[in-house]
């Protein structure tokens, strides 16, 4: 099976939840092709405070000018990443490859101008790199750093992890995909987690705003996955537990 874990920022984070999932995911790379992608939003905020650099919002989305460019490359591609694959080796993982998606221009986009250096709409996914390296058995580490296209010229874009998880998924037809979020899963009116979830019933849930802000997007970009070849997605804070599963 191909399988793609979204990691968020907040477990990477998290000692315990970190080590959790390290040893979890060892039994899931036995028998699976896996990706790992990561983004580190607060990571960025924490050290452009150090920085004494001021972070800029439109529409409540960071706006990406070079300062913060710079920024999002040496933490994600430079801190982040090499420290996933440190802690992944140190644990007995015998093939671990650490890459963004700049590399062999594995996710190119255009450019969310209003966002500043920002990738937007994917354009082409190289799905030849990431094949050729599970058929290798590497377990893949990537940051959410691609490339965007400006005037026929690659410029380096910061793009949102999920639309790398959701660009990866497609044009890899993953059989699964997990978001490993600090919350447990989908929440109902009731704020118990859905343990299993239509795509009609995700409709219903936006309908009825039980869902809201962030969470909107992710489910309608999670329907697009589905149409796409997309089996499975399941969200949870813990790999050992489903969380919510949704199905066709």
């Amino acid at each position: 099976m191909k399988i793609i874990i979204k990691l968020s920022g907040k477990i990477i984070d998290n000692k315990d939840a970190f080590n959790n999932f390290i040893g979890k995911l060892k039994k899931l790379t036995l028998r699976n092709k896996v990706i790992l992608i990561h983004g580190g939003g607060i990571q960025v905020s924490s050290w452009m405070e150090k920085l004494s650099l001021k972070p800029k919002f439109v529409e409540g989305l960071r706006f990406t000018d070079d300062d913060t460019l710079e920024v999002v490359i040496s933490v994600l591609c430079g801190l982040i990443n090499k420290k996933l694959v440190y802690e992944l080796i140190n644990y007995g993982f015998k093939k671990v490859l650490g890459l963004s998606c700049i590399d062999d221009k594995l996710v190119v986009t255009d450019i969310d101008e209003k966002l500043g250096y920002v990738g937007k709409n994917v354009l082409n996914v190289n799905t030849n790199l990431i094949n050729f390296l599970f058929n290798n058995k590497y377990l893949l580490v990537i940051s959410s750093v691609g490339l965007g296209k400006k005037d026929n010229k690659f410029v380096i874009t910061n793009i949102n992890a999920d639309n790398v998880v959701y660009a990866l998924a497609s044009h890899l037809k993953a059989d699964k995909v997990i978001f490993l979020t600090d919350k447990e899963g989908v929440l109902d009116e009731d704020n118990k987690v859905i343990r299993k979830l239509s795509l009609k019933e995700i409709d219903e849930l936006i309908a009825k705003k039980i869902v809201t802000e962030g969470m909107i997007p992710k489910l309608s970009a999670i329907k697009d996955m589905f149409k796409r070849g997309v089996s499975q997605v399941i969200i949870t804070s813990d790999l050992g537990k489903v969380g919510t599963s949704i199905v066709k």
